[in-house]
């Protein structure tokens, strides 16, 4: 596995700078430096079903960066009708940012298709850091009714799960915080400023 320096993770999750919490931000940072190799390389869909903007190679990253955009645009509503605090937008953000970064497997023993627990070995990992437990909650139920391991419970966690599905429905392409890295330059990607 290769670490990725903390520039260079934020130079491929611009998203990053959208938690507006140093220390949220910091600690998101670091897991995500150690993300395994093939989620920068990998689909976002093992079936080509999901995820329309990106269908090749590195699809799931392309995918996590759309999340974000969904995610900034929907918690304004969620802290508007306080079915969230204004201090839960940063852990909502963290949590896309990390939901799929185990989609096939552990970095020491990866798979070449999603694995049915994703949710879990992510939710783990971050359970081990320093990040608040409800970053874990809501990658754990990210998922929703597709898997019956853990549902969406709060509003933080339904947040989580359903930018995730407007972000992976075919007939919606979110844009992204650019600037759009340039591995992904192939994607119908459209660079917005959300900051």
């Amino acid at each position: 596995m290769v670490e990725l320096s903390s520039e260079e993770t934020l130079r491929r999750l611009p998203t990053l700078e959208l938690i507006d919490d140093e220390r949220t931000r910091a600690f998101t940072i670091n897991l995500s430096s150690k993300a395994p190799e093939y989620f920068w390389e990998v689909p976002a869909s093992t079936s080509g079903y999901h995820h329309p903007a990106c269908q090749g190679d590195r699809g799931l990253w392309a995918h996590t960066l759309m999340l974000s955009t969904v995610v900034d645009r929907l918690a304004d509503t969620y802290v508007e009708q306080e079915l969230i605090e204004p201090e839960e937008v940063p852990l909502a953000h963290a949590a896309v940012v990390l939901h799929d970064q185990r989609k096939n497997g552990d970095p020491e023993n990866p798979s070449n298709k999603s694995t049915s627990d994703h949710e879990l070995r992510m939710a783990r990992v971050i359970r081990e850091s320093p990040l608040d437990d409800r970053v874990a909650d809501a990658v754990e139920s990210h998922m929703g009714a597709w898997y019956a391991d853990t549902q969406p419970e709060t509003p933080l966690d339904q947040l989580v799960h359903t930018a995730d599905m407007v972000a992976s429905t075919a007939s919606i392409t979110p844009g992204v915080q650019g600037p759009i890295p340039e591995e992904l330059e192939h994607c119908e990607l459209e660079a917005v400023d959300l900051l």
